[in-house]
């Protein structure tokens, strides 16, 4: 009996270290994609097909646009503020010109794996989605400040905040 509980426990021990293994292969190749970003870099792909890649100070070139919005969430706390960024169009129109008449839904993709998702015609309502680096004047901060930023998503006519993903890393459309 004692034998075959030293085979468990060894089986067990073996189990749990392929895990951490695996863990650890897929958090590399994230970052080696360029998935696990904090910095402000943000990716614009078209499917697995780069567009173009902007730092957060090439993104704070562009015309800005600011929304007045309660962002209400059914696991954290709602969150109010004037929320300052440039709307995804803009980005999307230094991309790829012909963006318009190639995709249909965008996929905002955030380093902690989540992804959220709207469609060619909510971004077509102009300042309604809005790549946003600042609330009511300040500079969004990062995780490591216990943030959300640098980078997130503000969807404006939306009610709830599911589609307004924070630790935003890339913007795919497809």
């Amino acid at each position: 009996m004692a034998e075959k509980k030293k085979r468990t426990i060894i089986l067990l021990c073996v189990v749990v270290a392929l895990a951490v293994l695996l863990v650890g292969l897929v958090l590399a190749w994230r970052a080696s994609t360029g998935d696990v970003v904090s910095d402000g870099t943000l990716r614009l792909t078209a499917g697995d097909t780069p567009l173009k890649t902007y730092t957060y100070e090439e993104i704070c070139a562009f015309p800005t646009a600011s929304v007045e919005k309660t962002i209400t969430s059914s696991k954290e706390a709602d969150e109010s503020g004037v929320f300052t960024g440039v709307p995804l169009e803009l980005l999307l129109d230094d991309a790829d010109p012909g963006w318009r008449g190639k995709y249909t839904e965008f996929l905002f993709h955030a380093s902690d794996g989540f992804v959220a998702s709207v469609f060619l015609s909510d971004i077509e309502k102009g300042e309604n989605v809005l790549v946003v680096y600042e609330k009511d004047g300040a500079p969004l901060p990062g995780p490591e400040e216990g943030g959300k930023g640098p980078l997130r998503i503000v969807v404006a006519d939306d009610p709830f905040g599911n589609r307004s993903a924070y630790l935003l890393t890339g913007v795919e459309a497809l």
